[in-house]
């Protein structure tokens, strides 16, 4: 009963030691669960009051996304307002270059009808320079034609009076030459013919004149008449045919040679305006001659 008692007591103190230890551990564990759950109950505060702050951030976020929304809707209506505008303007905009475009082609149109005006109003000067070129021509073709007309007249004239009614020259036209010649002939038979006419006055009326006064004024007027005469043989203007004249109009001679002395003036005066009408004809036509004592010769000639 002892040993009994002592094993029983053995057991029950073993017992109550591992009652003690497991009353220890659990006492641990409560105080572990206390501690743990204290820590748990801040932490769950701490969340609440985190997920509160993060409420009311979704909230506020709520209302700053719905503001958004409200001026996205608006900057829409913005961009379709600004959109439609757009389009007017590249409309406007191609409507603008289609009218520069227009306007291109209506400059380049202007430019080239400026250029055929242009060339079209040097043509109608050019024509207008013609046609005055033409009519100076016309007008001095029909202005040599009338001196000419009335150079052939006056020719004619001169012939008349020169070889009178003779039939010589009907067939064939009488020259330059042969018409000089004519009219020195002519003075040189009114000399011969004045001559005897003084020679016969003297026989009958031998106190008319002195023979020596007679000889000297035809000797003189024979000197002057061969000076006429040389000078109408060259080629001779009328400046110095002129001179010829001038001399012999001024000539002293007795009186009946004075006679011989009118006679032979009135013809070398027809000589000379018939000479002088041609030099003026030859002016008109461009050819201007200079004057020499050797006679008469042609200058460069200027076309009018």
């Amino acid at each position: 009963i002892s040993a009994l008692q002592q094993g029983y007591s053995q057991v029950l103190c073993q017992t109550l030691s591992e009652r003690n230890l497991e009353i220890t551990s659990l006492k641990n564990q409560g105080e572990n669960l206390r501690r743990d759950n204290a820590i748990t109950s801040e932490m769950v505060s701490s969340l609440q009051k985190d997920m509160l702050a993060k409420d009311e951030q979704v909230q506020q976020l709520k209302q700053e996304v719905n503001q958004l929304k409200s001026e996205n809707k608006e900057k829409d209506h913005q961009l379709e307002a600004l959109s439609s505008r757009c389009s007017v303007l590249k409309e406007e905009l191609k409507k603008e270059d289609a009218q520069k475009e227009n306007l291109e082609a209506q400059e380049k149109e202007l430019k080239l009808y400026k250029t055929q005006i242009h060339g079209m109003e040097k043509e109608v000067r050019k024509l207008r320079e013609e046609l005055k070129r033409s009519s100076t021509e016309q007008s001095l073709i029909s202005k040599t034609l009338r001196e000419k007309s009335k150079l052939e007249h006056f020719r004619s004239q001169v012939i008349k009076a020169t070889y009178g009614r003779a039939k010589l020259f009907q067939d064939k036209p009488v020259s330059d030459q042969q018409l000089i010649e004519k009219i020195t002939q002519v003075t040189e038979d009114n000399i011969s013919f004045q001559q005897k006419k003084w020679a016969l006055q003297k026989e009958t009326q031998p106190g008319f004149c002195r023979q020596e006064e007679v000889t000297d004024s035809i000797e003189k007027l024979k000197k002057a008449l061969d000076g006429c005469q040389a000078c109408m043989k060259t080629s001779c203007c009328s400046n110095d045919l002129r001179k010829e004249v001038s001399f012999l109009q001024h000539l002293q001679v007795s009186p009946p040679v004075s006679g011989l002395q009118k006679v032979s003036l009135d013809i070398l005066h027809l000589s000379l305006s018939w000479l002088e009408e041609t030099e003026h004809l030859l002016q008109d036509v461009g050819i201007q001659f200079s004057s020499s004592n050797k006679g008469n010769q042609p200058s460069s000639p200027v076309v009018a």
